[in-house]
């Protein structure tokens, strides 16, 4: 047994050896590539120039909230410490997603106050408000829980990073 081992770290300098010379030079370069110092758009085009048949399958509620957070950042709000009032919590894989999109298009519609939803794997949660004090919060959670009594077992007050207008 010690003779195999003995022989094969012989030969392991030899195969390293041999693959940098098969491998060719353009992977080289393209692993060396810092794709974070390109701007969004230029690595935007990066992807879909090299790979021009790739097709992105997502929900348009996630495409959503993605616009929304760049949104807020353009608009100069700033996130602080404050409460949320939570609506739903779950961390079955594929169920749990759903019916949080679901439940953020439902409340967004109906409710004057921010609707968020938050992916913490394995958990999605969707909240509700942006609010500075505890107090604010239980309030409207009861606001909620008249609004929709189908949420009343659910509903909780969480610390959150809140949004704060400038």
């Amino acid at each position: 047994m010690k003779k195999i081992l003995f022989v094969l770290l012989l030969l392991l300098p030899s195969c390293i050896l041999l693959a940098e010379e098969l491998l060719p030079q353009d992977s080289i370069k393209n692993d060396s590539l810092q794709l974070d110092s390109l701007p969004q758009d230029t690595l935007h085009t990066f992807i879909f120039d090299a790979m021009p048949n790739v097709k992105i399958y997502q929900d348009s509620a996630i495409t959503r909230l993605l616009e929304d957070r760049s949104y807020n950042r353009q608009r100069g709000q700033q996130q602080i410490n404050g409460f949320r009032v939570q609506v739903y919590a779950s961390n079955q894989p594929q169920v749990a997603k759903n019916k949080a999109l679901n439940l953020y298009d439902k409340l967004s519609l109906q409710l004057n106050e921010g609707v968020y939803v938050v992916s913490e794997p394995p958990f999605w949660k969707v909240r509700i408000g942006d609010f500075l004090t505890r107090e604010e919060a239980l309030l409207y959670k009861v606001v909620i829980n008249e609004q929709f009594p189908e949420l009343q077992g659910s509903t909780y007050v969480v610390p959150d990073q809140v949004t704060l207008n400038n």
